[in-house]
């Protein structure tokens, strides 16, 4: 069975990038994955998708029902009762189905690179929502005078392709202070068993700070990927995050990156070092309502997980260890610990 490989090469926008790739990937296989099977590969400079089987001829359908995220991509769009352009989910569902052929076509170009400037022909606006980078004024310096910045416009194919991705790969977590926005980055991941994580991951993750949430959500994915053994068909390297910080009437960004899941992997590898994922899971409260030691405890596993330093370990268990003595918690297994301890850093 032959296999046809479509292209999105990066363009420096993490978040954005990712979810092109996974809306291609979702264009290509649909979501009922009939008859083919799609691979996402990240290469470096782009990310390619390999499909085996028949090549849908239209859009799967299913693609633009209602769902929640669909509001969160849009929350920052407001419609005017006068205006005369369909609203942007509309928009995304009518230029796929009208042009889809053409835009997979377009991809197949392995020297495709999507039109991202200030004014593009026909372009559509890059909401902050698809990628923090895009905000207004968040990558322009400003002196003495106060303006809100350049918007970013972004070829139509290109915007319509990543709406499917942030609509179908993301994680939101929206709380009283933030929005974060996260997905898995695919190094190597065949999109049913993405889809099949995506079922079966329970989204209640720790909603004390964006950190926090971040690293529960990765521990969460890490274990359930060990669980089901899908190392071989699902490899993410990291997972890449935006975060949103709510002032006021609209989300200012608050910044984004990328988590490496290196450390959790390591840990998932072993009996031990899985238990030991599975006790630092069950420490990350899913109620914003903890305060004192459990809340300092909880920072502190995360300050851990995000890097892996001596002198955050020891913070961590001297907090864990005044739980103990309260009886608030119990003591570590020594295997476990002594997994953890592997992967110290001296600096």
């Amino acid at each position: 069975m032959t296999i046809e490989k479509f292209f999105v090469n990066k363009s420096s926008f993490e978040i954005l990038d990712t979810f092109r790739a996974y809306g291609l990937a979702f264009l290509v296989s649909g979501l009922s994955e009939e008859d083919i099977e799609v691979t996402i590969k990240d290469q470096g400079y782009a990310y390619i998708i390999e499909a085996k089987g028949r090549i849908p001829t239209e859009p799967d359908p299913a693609l633009f029902v209602d769902r929640k995220e669909w509001l969160a991509i849009f929350r920052t769009y407001k419609e005017r009762k006068d205006s005369k352009k369909d609203p942007p989910k509309k928009d995304v569902e009518k230029i796929i189905t009208e042009e889809f052929p053409q835009i997979l076509s377009t991809h197949k170009d392995p020297t495709l690179m999507p039109d991202i400037s200030g004014n593009v022909k026909n372009g559509k606006t890059l909401y902050q929502t698809l990628d923090i980078a895009c905000a207004k004024g968040y990558r322009e310096e400003k002196r003495d005078v106060y303006h809100d910045g350049t918007q970013l416009e972004i070829d139509r194919f290109t915007w319509a392709v990543t709406c499917i991705g942030a609509a179908w790969a993301s994680v939101w977590k929206e709380t009283g202070s933030f929005i974060l926005f996260m997905a898995p980055n695919p190094s190597n991941v065949l999109l049913g068993s993405h889809r099949v994580i995506q079922k079966e991951l329970d989204e209640r993750i720790c909603p004390i700070s964006s950190n926090t949430a971040l690293v529960h959500y990765a521990t969460k994915v890490t274990l359930l990927i060990a669980e089901k053994r899908l190392s071989h068909t699902i490899r993410y390297d990291s997972v890449i995050f935006n975060v949103m910080q709510k002032t006021g009437q609209q989300p200012k960004p608050a910044g984004g990156g990328r988590y490496g899941l290196d450390l959790l992997e390591k840990l998932a590898n072993s009996p031990a070092g899985k238990n030991a994922l599975s006790r630092i899971e069950q420490l990350f409260p899913i109620s914003s309502k903890i305060t004192g030691d459990k809340q300092s405890i909880t920072f502190a596993l995360t300050n851990f997980l995000l890097r892996p330093t001596l002198t955050n370990f020891r913070t961590f268990e001297s907090l864990y260890i005044r739980g103990q003595v309260k009886g608030e918690l119990y003591p570590w297994n020594k295997t476990q610990l002594g997994e953890l301890l592997k992967y110290v850093e001296a600096a």
